[in-house]
C-alpha cells in the first residue's frame, strides 16, 4: 500500500487514509466484538458511509482520521481519530480502534502516544480527552499507563445487550505527556 508516514513510532506509524482500505475499515466497524467495545454495535457501516465519513474528516480542519500501520508489515492494524478540536481552547478528543487480531501487541499504546504527539506538539493543543465504556478495563488501564487520568463518568450512559454501563472519561495535559516521553 502507498501509505504516507505522518507520525512515526517503533512498531507503528500514523498515515493518511487510502481508498484501498475502505473495505477493511467497514469490516472493523461492523465487527460485533470490536464495535461492542466502544458502544457502536447498533451502527451499520456501508462502504459509501465509510467513504463519506473519511472524506468529512479529510476535508476538515478540526478533526483527523489516521490509519495505524505496522512498521514491520506495512499493513493497516487500526484507525485513530482526533475530533472535537478547539484551537481557541487548546483541546480535543481522541479514539483508537485496533483490529481484534492485532490487539495485545503494543500497537494501541504506541498509536495513542503518536496521536498525542501529533495533537500536542504539531497541533499545539493542551488537553486531550477520551472515553471508554467501563467494561473495557484493558483499554482504560492502557490509557492510564500512558498518563491519562480519570476525570469522571457519565453514569449508565451505555445500554448494551440488556446491561447498562458507565462511560469513563479520561484526559491528559500536554505537560504531563511531554514529561513522560
Amino acid at each position: 500500500m502507498d501509505y504516507i508516514k505522518k507520525v512515526i513510532g517503533e512498531k507503528v506509524y500514523l498515515s493518511l487514509s487510502i481508498k484501498e482500505d475502505l473495505e477493511l475499515y467497514a469490516k472493523w466497524l461492523n465487527d460485533p466484538k470490536i464495535n461492542y467495545s466502544f458502544g457502536k454495535s447498533h451502527d451499520a457501516w456501508t462502504l459509501e458511509r465509510q467513504e463519506a465519513y473519511i472524506n468529512d474528516y479529510n476535508n476538515s480542519d478540526d478533526k483527523f482520521f489516521f490509519v495505524i500501520v505496522s512498521q514491520e508489515t506495512d499493513e493497516a492494524v487500526g484507525i485513530g481519530l482526533i475530533y472535537d478540536i478547539s484551537y481557541v481552547h487548546g483541546k480535543g478528543t481522541m479514539g483508537i480502534l485496533i483490529d481484534e487480531n492485532q490487539q495485545s501487541k503494543g500497537f494501541g499504546k504506541e498509536a495513542s502516544k503518536l496521536i498525542l504527539e501529533f495533537a500536542f506538539n504539531i497541533l499545539n493543543l493542551n488537553n486531550m480527552m477520551l472515553y471508554a465504556i467501563e467494561f473495557n478495563q484493558k483499554a482504560i488501564e492502557m490509557y492510564k499507563s500512558i498518563g491519562f487520568k480519570e476525570i469522571g463518568k457519565r453514569r449508565k450512559a451505555y445500554p448494551i445487550n440488556n446491561n447498562i454501563y458507565d462511560e469513563v472519561y479520561l484526559d491528559i495535559l500536554k505537560e504531563e505527556f511531554n514529561e513522560n516521553r
